[in-house]
């Protein structure tokens, strides 16, 4: 008997009609699986973005003594600029500090008000070309006794905060890699046994185009072709609902998340849980309440 697919295609569009029951519980099924794996997929993807993004704020700064004089001031910005870790190096002065501390916190907050004179410190806001190398760069401002250097007051720096972000998402990473490869075998098996359902569902059907001498490619095919067509339907959908749910949903709480928390208000927040910070920073991105202000007052006290 000659293969015809065109035969065989109309076959399999005319079996999926009339099992139509059966044909949408197979897509059904196929999308759900293959939706939840690509959720997590893009869960695994926009985690290490994020992780990325946040080790690209890691920063030194660098706050001076208010008795640290213009020359010296010179030769120690000339001297991190010379280091090779160094990307830039930006001078922030007292009055440069207040002006960033009204615009964050508003002119008009007790913040400002309850401010004599102007407290904050002139510093030097260093980013590096590698933020592995921050402890590096970081330990030249302290002296063997454990003091800073002179002309330094203090410094602050984020990097044990992205190494904790960073064990979290391997972690996760390897939970959720794990939980799409059950997922896909588990794809398998029920496509699987999707098919063998329908067709053990048309046996007498098959029966019958034996008993007439149709040979088993002939049967085959009309049900290989039904599969893969509701595979791609299947798949069609789920890439759909995969890439809504990645740019409504997943996305925006990505840029969220970065764009709240930063590494520099991380390292401000002293030593509460990294997960609790986290949280909190994205509720301050869905509510913002002038957070960074309470920060700036927890450190100016």
């Amino acid at each position: 008997m000659r293969l015809n697919p065109r035969y065989f295609f109309m076959e399999a569009l005319i079996s999926l009609r009339r099992n139509w029951l059966m044909s949408v519980a197979a897509i059904s099924t196929v999308a759900i699986l293959l939706f939840i794996v690509g959720l997590f997929s893009f869960l695994i993807y926009n985690a290490r973005a994020v992780i990325e993004a946040i080790e690209r704020q890691v920063e030194i700064s660098v706050f001076l003594k208010d008795d640290l004089s213009p020359p010296a001031r010179d030769a120690l910005e000339e001297e991190i600029r010379s280091w090779e870790e160094v990307r830039s190096v930006k001078y922030i002065s007292k009055e440069q500090a207040l002006e960033i501390l009204i615009e964050t916190v508003g002119e008009d907050s007790d913040i400002v008000k309850g401010l004599s004179g102007n407290p904050l410190p002139a510093s030097f806001e260093i980013s590096l070309k590698d933020p592995k190398t921050v402890e590096t760069v970081a330990n030249r401002f302290l002296q063997e006794n454990g003091d800073h250097r002179e002309g330094v007051d203090d410094l602050r720096y984020g990097q044990e905060y992205v190494r904790k972000l960073f064990s979290i998402t391997t972690v996760l990473g390897i939970i959720i890699g794990l939980v799409i490869l059950l997922l896909f075998f588990s794809a398998l098996i029920l496509i699987y046994n999707t098919i063998r359902l329908a067709i053990y569902a048309r046996r007498k059907e098959v029966e019958v185009m034996r008993l007439v001498g149709a040979s088993n490619w002939f049967i085959t095919w009309p049900f290989i072709l039904e599969g893969i067509i509701e595979g791609v339907a299947g798949g069609a959908i789920a890439i759909l609902l995969a890439w809504m749910t990645n740019s409504f949903l997943l996305i925006p709480v990505e840029e969220a998340i970065v764009s709240a928390l930063h590494i520099r208000t991380l390292a401000l927040t002293g030593s509460e849980p990294i997960q609790l910070q986290v949280f909190t920073m994205i509720l301050v991105k869905l509510r913002p309440q002038n957070f960074e202000g309470r920060l700036a007052v927890r450190d100016l006290g």
